[in-house]
């Protein structure tokens, strides 16, 4: 009995986040977390090599080396690089999870019907412009500071236009990837042990800003803010589709305003102003996603997830 009032308490707690309905008593039970441990890293070290050599073979071993030349080409090729990396990543993460825990894929995408793919777009777009407020902003405080590598002189229009698309490509499948392992995975299973919201974010920030393993003061801030938004937005809209947007449109206002992306760039630090523009991204952010929650044009009927008695 009181195991079952427990079950149940739990679902009314979480009843607000339709997202987190299909977590279930599997969820939390001590064997599977572990199987789901061990699975990961070998999930993840057999399908890089896997593409490791697919790779190889298809492009002769170019993909893995150092090409030279001009920036814009070194940084689409090392974003192609890095879409590829955490792609394989993630795919393996949810692969590991689906084996594992016996629930569809999806289950760590949406709690729709279907992946909505207009709440991404209007993620994309809503971003861009507070991004793009926020640059002008610290544009005029630090002047000077972005290169504007679409409009770089030095570069060919064909260059120009390879590095938008190869750097498109690359950072949506990257964003996605984080945020089916971060917003995904990572935090219906932190749902599982605790029904403490605010523990959900905290847990999810901090887990997101150590994974990019920067460890300036302004570089985890910063990634903890973002994830913190970007997991607030998961558990109110039912689903990482804006999240994902957001996440991908932060990224490329970034490599077509500011800067290429580069392996060599330093590390991310700032002072009071960067800690300022980043907190205020995130508030923009809090509040972008309580009004899209309430716009029936982007937000799909949320599909019902509740657990069965078979699944608990």
């Amino acid at each position: 009995m009181a195991r079952t009032y427990g079950r149940a308490h739990s679902r009314r707690v979480l009843a607000p986040f339709p997202f987190l309905d299909a977590v279930t008593e599997r969820d939390r039970r001590w064997p599977r977390v572990a199987a789901m441990a061990a699975a990961t890293p070998a999930a993840v070290m057999l399908l890089s090599l896997l593409f490791a050599i697919v790779l190889g073979i298809l492009t002769g071993g170019a993909m893995f080396e150092d090409t030279g030349g001009p920036r814009l080409l070194r940084s689409a090729i090392y974003v192609l690089q890095l879409g590829i990396g955490l792609g394989v990543m993630g795919l393996a993460v949810i692969l590991a999870a689906r084996y594992v825990f016996g629930r569809p894929i999806t289950t760590w995408m949406t709690a729709a019907p279907h992946f909505r793919w207009r709440l991404l777009l209007g993620g994309a777009a809503l971003t861009v412009i507070g991004v793009g407020v926020l640059m002008l902003v610290d544009g005029l405080l630090r002047p000077g500071d972005f290169q504007l590598p679409l409009f770089d002189p030095n570069s060919s229009l064909a260059l120009k236009g390879f590095y938008a698309v190869a750097v498109v490509a690359g950072l949506f499948v990257a964003a996605t990837a984080e945020e089916v392992v971060f917003r995904g995975y990572l935090l219906q299973q932190t749902a599982a042990f605790t029904r403490n919201v605010w523990v959900l974010i905290a847990v999810n920030a901090v887990a997101f800003a150590l994974a990019h393993l920067e460890f300036d003061p302004g570089a985890l801030a910063a990634r903890a803010l973002a994830g913190a938004a970007f997991a607030w937005a998961a558990l109110r809209l039912g689903g990482l589709e804006f999240a994902v947007g957001a996440h991908v449109a932060t990224n490329l206002m970034i490599a077509f305003f500011q800067a290429p992306l580069l392996p060599d760039d330093p590390e991310v630090t700032g002072g009071l102003d960067e800690t300022m523009i980043e907190v205020a991204l995130a508030l923009y952010m809090v509040v972008v996603v309580e009004l899209v929650r309430r716009s029936p044009w982007l937000m799909a009927p949320l599909a019902s997830r509740t657990p069965t008695s078979s699944q608990a």
